[in-house]
Order: C-alpha cells, then structure tokens, then sequence
C-alpha cells in the first residue's frame, strides 16, 4: 500500500467516524427523548459503528507498517485480526438489542397502556439519518472498487446494511405515529438480526484472512494452465496458493527435462516466476521449485 492510497484510506475512515459519532449522539439523544426503542437501537448500532471505526483507525497503522525483522512478510493481517474483531462486535451487540426488543415486545403485549407514541421528531431524525447512510454507503463503495481493501470493504459493507435498518426505522416510526406502537419494538428486534447477520458475513470473511486460504478453485485451475502453458515447463507437481488478505503467494513445483543444464533450468523457472507475477496483479510472490523429469 502505498503512502498516498494509506492517507486516502485513513481519511476516508476519519469522514466516517466523525458521522458515525454526530449519528450515534443524535439516535440516541432524540431516540431517549421521544421515547422510541427502533431509534435507540439504531443509535447502538452507530455506537458499534464509532467503535469500528476507531478499530480501524488504529490497526490501519500497524497493518500499513513496512516488512521488518520479526514481520518479513509484512503486517497487514493485523487488519485481518481487526476485521474479525469488528464481526465479534457487531454480534455482541445484535445480542444485546435481541434481548431487549425481546423483552420490550413481551411487557407491551402484558401493558399496552404503559407505553407511549414515539414523538413525530424520531421519525424527521431517522429520516435525515437514511439520508447520510446512503451517501456513506456510496462513498465507501467507490474508494473500495478504487483500493480493493478489506478495511473499506468492511466499512461499505456495514453502511449499506445500515440503509435497511435505519430504512426500517422510518418505517415503523412513520406505523408508530398511527398508534401501532408495537412495531417499533418489532423493528427494533429486525433491526439485530440485520446486524447479526452482518457480524456473521464479516467473522466469516475476516478466517479466511488469516488462515492462508485457498483462492476459488476456478483461479487455481486457471493459474495451473497458465504455468502448464510456459514453455519448457514439463510438468506441474505441485500447486499451492495462499491468501494474504486480499493479495496471494504462489508455490509451485514444476517438471523440467532432466538433460538440461543448471543455468536453461534456472531460467525456465524465472520465466514462471516473473510471468506469473505479471499476469496475476494478485500475486505478491510466486516461489518456483523445479524437480528433473526424464525423457
């Protein structure tokens, strides 16, 4: 990564905490005060949001750092670890939300009387709110296609999911203004079931960053051709392909004839190697073992 792409990066996440901590202070503040849960929770929601963020912030530093001597190979799955991090949160709190929509659905069934309609503002508020997550949502998703970078990927991810909850808000608070009360705390418990999921899709993406998984099966096959079709390459012995985030290393064994010498091998395998390294912009290193193969 480079200097210029880290500070875009790293200012891209600065815009968004600062609308996340403005978002999370006015849910929360006018979700209390007019008495509606829907807009309390997506205020908690912000509030995981503020925490992402400041994550992010701080694990961007580590991961951007250069290779040293005890991180040769860098330390970008910091931002993996963050990533995973970033899912357990957003679990934790789709659990916390559950339980309390849960809990408010029961005693309005035993006590409608007890509860009163959301005020008219919650619902201008949530409105202004779906406003800014789209924009944020469309903000994120264009520096992604620009970076392809698991951080901002995370962070549209979120934004755009965030449109439907808080979608969901204007909706049962616009229900609430007909004294239909009852759905604001049905779109509250809606409401951690879209996070959850989310947290789910994240935790889910964040191990395969920091397992050394395998690419699809169609892109090995694709890169097994590719070395297959070199010329002077015999053979392919063995192929491994691991991620390192959202970039790869590659392993290959490859068969070359046994009567040629040390130097025409040599230069077969760094034919793999740079070609390989040029056709898949993916690839951050491809290593090349050649075995003798007889005639």
């Amino acid at each position: 990564m480079t200097k210029t792409s880290r500070k875009q990066i790293l200012t891209a996440i600065y815009i968004g905490l600062a609308i996340n901590i403005l978002l999370t202070v006015i849910k929360l503040g006018f979700g209390i005060w007019g008495s509606s849960q829907a807009l309390v929770s997506d205020g908690v929601n912000s509030l995981s949001d503020v925490f992402m963020s400041t994550i992010i912030f701080f694990v961007l530093k580590v991961a951007t750092k250069s290779p040293d001597k005890d991180h040769p190979y860098g330390h970008q799955k910091f931002e993996g670890l963050a990533y995973y991090t970033i899912g357990l949160i957003f679990a934790a709190t789709a659990i916390y939300l559950a339980y309390g929509s849960v809990e408010s659905v029961i005693a309005y069934i035993n006590n409608p009387n007890d509860f009163v309609t959301p005020n008219i503002w919650t619902l201008f508020i949530s409105s202004i709110a779906l406003i800014i997550k789209m924009f944020l949502a469309y903000f994120y998703f264009k520096l992604n296609q620009k970076f392809d970078n698991p951080t901002l990927k995370a962070e549209f991810k979120n934004h755009f999911y965030d449109i439907f909850s808080t979608g969901l808000t204007v909706l049962v608070l616009a229900l609430s203004q007909f004294n239909l009360i009852i759905f604001d705390y049905i779109g509250s418990l809606i409401i951690s079931f879209f996070i959850l999921r989310l947290s789910i899709q994240i935790i889910k993406e964040a191990t395969s960053f920091l397992v050394d998984e395998s690419p699809e099966p169609d892109k090995l096959n694709d890169i097994q051709t590719f070395i297959g079709s070199i010329k002077g390459v015999k053979s392919i012995d063995d192929l491994r392909v691991r991620r390192h985030m959202t970039e790869w290393y590659v392993d290959v064994e490859i068969g070359v004839d046994d009567g040629l010498s040390l130097k025409v091998a040599h230069d077969i395998a760094e034919t793999v190697h740079i070609s390989v390294e040029e056709k898949y912009k993916e690839v951050i290193h491809c290593m090349v073992h050649v075995n003798p193969k007889s005639r």
